[in-house]
């Protein structure tokens, strides 16, 4: 929310100002004579921090002229530069009513609703607003304003039908829908996430719909069918971003990891491989690949020979990465290279090692290998505890 109110002062600051000409633009009903000069006086105190003095300045105006629009409008300042914005909202509404072609009047209402997380009514006066001045209120500024209204308050089929007007927007490019998805979906708890995760997947594949040619669509769209367990849209999704990007060898080499990841959980094992082989033909030394190949090789008992080639590269480059001293010392442990295989456990161990159930498992394996059954207990019992 403090986000969304910070703009708000800084509409409002700009308001006060130009305060003397707006009065005049108000086009409310005057004051009484002799009076006129009384608002510009209160402006002026609220100008520079003097609200205890302003505030009761406005409030005999109020009596005095009650139908005065810039008098409620200036009352409505005051109570939210004090920190009463929900006080301020029937002063804005009230000076709204007053004059409801007043487009200041709008655009401060409509910025407090966003800030009170009041998402409909936000809706409603950024609508007017994009009719009078579509060049000013363009829906890549006002769509995730309001999104994140209705986020405040977890309405979340309103929240998520917002997005998906943004990203169906043929007024916004790409870049920019991606960028204000990211800000809206951001920081949300582990709960929440799992709670909207199927809305998060309809998004995206909303977001990839309305932009066959995003990258960032069909990226996105991919990370939620993974987290979704739709495997073969996920093997679908990387196919499309490598035939967007031919020629990106990072793009081509990620995807490819990933589909030969995915092709393996599917019991697939001969077209992961071949997969896998396609990628180090791209780069022989890309380690999430090796690592990968090596350890699923190693899972088989096949071609051990190779796994190891493969898994020392990979603690070459890496030589502190807990996942591949883990994969290089199992493989050592395979092929009869127990004592060889401990120091990179012990290794592990150091960067990481013990929050893995996987990586103390192996150790103790290798460990009991060795005849040190006491250590090998230890960890063995550190594995189980982790796996409850």
């Amino acid at each position: 929310m403090r986000k969304v109110l910070s703009s708000l002062v800084l509409a409002m600051f700009f308001l006060l100002s130009g305060a003397r000409d707006m009065r005049q633009a108000a086009g409310g009903p005057g004051l009484p004579d002799g009076v006129d000069s009384a608002l510009l006086d209160a402006v002026c105190l609220m100008e520079t921090g003097r609200l205890d003095e302003a505030v009761p300045m406005l409030d005999s105006l109020a009596v005095l002229s009650p139908d005065n629009d810039a008098v409620q409008y200036y009352i409505g300042l005051c109570k939210y530069s004090s920190g009463d914005a929900p006080g301020s909202l029937g002063h804005f509404r009230r000076a709204l009513e007053l004059d409801p072609s007043n487009g200041w009047y709008k655009e401060t209402l409509a910025n407090l609703y966003t800030g009170l997380g009041e998402g409909a009514s936000a809706a409603a006066l950024y609508k007017e607003l994009k009719a009078s001045d579509p060049g000013k209120f363009q829906n890549i500024y006002i769509l995730p304003a309001i999104a994140q209204a209705y986020r405040l308050k977890r309405d979340f089929p309103a929240f998520f039908s917002t997005l998906a007007e943004l990203v169906r927007d043929s007024e916004t490019d790409d870049e920019s829908k991606y960028s204000a998805l990211m800000a809206c979906l951001g920081n949300f708890d582990a709960r929440t996430f799992n709670d909207i995760l199927p809305s998060l997947d309809t998004l995206m594949q909303t977001y990839a719909e309305a932009e066959p040619l995003s990258l960032h669509a069909h990226s996105l769209r991919m990370e939620m069918a993974a987290r979704t367990g739709k495997d073969d849209i996920v093997i679908r999704e990387c196919a499309k971003m490598m035939e967007l990007a031919p020629e990106d060898a990072s793009m081509q080499l990620q995807c490819l990891s990933i589909i030969g990841d995915t092709l393996y959980k599917q019991g697939r094992d001969k077209e992961a491989f071949r997969t896998y082989e396609a990628a180090l033909k791209i780069d022989p030394e890309y380690c999430t690949v090796l690592n990968n190949y090596a350890y699923y090789l190693s899972l088989r008992g096949r071609r051990l020979a190779k796994a190891e080639k493969m898994s020392a590269v990979t603690v070459e480059q890496e030589p502190d990465n807990p996942t591949y001293l883990d994969t290089y010392g199992w493989i050592l442990y395979l092929r009869g290279k127990a004592k060889k295989a401990k120091p990179y456990f012990k290794h592990a161990m150091i960067y990481g090692g013990r929050d893995s159930a996987v990586i103390l498992w192996h150790f103790s394996v290798v460990l009991e290998k060795l005849g040190e059954t006491d250590l090998a207990s230890y960890y063995r019992n550190l594995a189980e505890t982790k796996n409850k």
